[in-house]
């Protein structure tokens, strides 16, 4: 079976049998098949988006730590916030104009953002309360299907765009799109990353996240590490095999340094424990702490992406 298949990531292949498991969710086998020139890993079989029901986003499904409900009531009152600031503080960064420039600031241009996989909206709502980025002003747009996709566009007032909805926008529409915790759950993920890269303007930045299966804490797990889901973690990567598929869609490696998205990894897996999360949120007060943590999981080691700009 394995010699039929290709690597999704890079496109080479055959990928090889890394070998199987059986999901804690559905209690059936599946197949991790690994690629020799990227180390990307792919699941067999897919179990089809059918998952990600009301259930699934309660945390009732294979994913014990997803919480819709409480995110789209309120993201303040989770831990979500740590990661949100996060991604705006890289993008601040990122948009802000040099500050020794001697040219006069730039008219203030609304910044388009495009979250991809917007889920319940946490990261939208942050970003409208917000306002602006890099003192330019915010056009959201958010990605997504199912019910928190409508209540965010008929209770929320959020443009929320399905995919062929998506795929109609113009080229270069969105200056940042993020993908927050989505390309491992799409089986073919190459598809949507070069329609993300088609939407990017140049010079535009892509926040992406996901799991870092070359990290000491994967490679010491094996299969068994817990993000190893293969219900839902269908696409596997490392940075080696980030980096080849951003080349596929035409993007290039973006290096961060991750700060409170190191702090929410944590304190999401205590979501029931109050107390440990608590004493969890003291310690990751402390820089060093959130270092070792970062190196452990490899979270800073995945890069997000930008556009090459187009040549003068």
């Amino acid at each position: 079976m394995s010699a039929a298949l290709t690597c999704r990531a890079c496109g080479h292949g055959p990928v090889a049998l890394r070998g199987k498991k059986t999901g804690a969710f559905l209690r059936r086998q599946f197949e991790f098949h690994a690629c020799a020139a990227c180390g990307f890993m792919q699941v067999e079989p897919f179990s089809g988006f059918a998952i990600y029901d009301d259930a699934y986003y309660r945390g009732q499904g294979p994913d014990p730590y997803v919480d819709y409900a409480a995110e789209y009531q309120d993201w303040r009152a989770t831990d979500r916030g740590l990661e949100f600031a996060d991604l705006v503080r890289i993008a601040e960064a990122y948009f802000s104009p040099p500050s020794a420039s001697p040219l006069p600031p730039p008219a203030a241009a609304p910044l388009r953002l495009l979250d991809f996989g917007c889920g319940a909206g946490g990261f939208l709502k942050f970003l409208r309360e917000r306002g602006a980025l890099a003192g330019r002003p915010l056009d959201l747009t958010g990605h997504d299907v199912g019910s928190y996709a409508d209540l965010l566009r008929e209770r929320d007032g959020f443009r929320i765009l399905g995919l062929d909805a998506l795929a109609r926008e113009p080229e270069a529409s969105f200056d940042l799109i993020s993908l927050i915790e989505v390309i491992e759950h799409l089986p073919d993920p190459l598809g949507p990353l070069q329609l993300v890269a088609r939407l990017l303007k140049p010079g535009g930045l892509l926040l992406l996240t996901t799991g870092n299966l070359d990290s000491p804490a994967a490679r010491q797990a094996g299969l068994a590490y817990r993000y190893c889901a293969p219900e839902i973690h269908v696409s596997l990567f490392n940075p080696r095999a980030l980096a080849a598929l951003y080349h596929r869609a035409g993007l290039a490696p973006f290096a961060v340094r991750y700060d409170g998205a190191v702090q929410f990894k944590v304190v999401k897996t205590l979501r029931h424990r109050p107390i440990m999360r608590a004493l969890a949120r003291a310690a990751l007060g402390l820089p060093p702490i959130v270092r070792l943590i970062d190196r452990r999981y490899g979270v800073s080691a995945m890069p997000c992406a930008v556009k090459p700009a187009l040549k003068a």
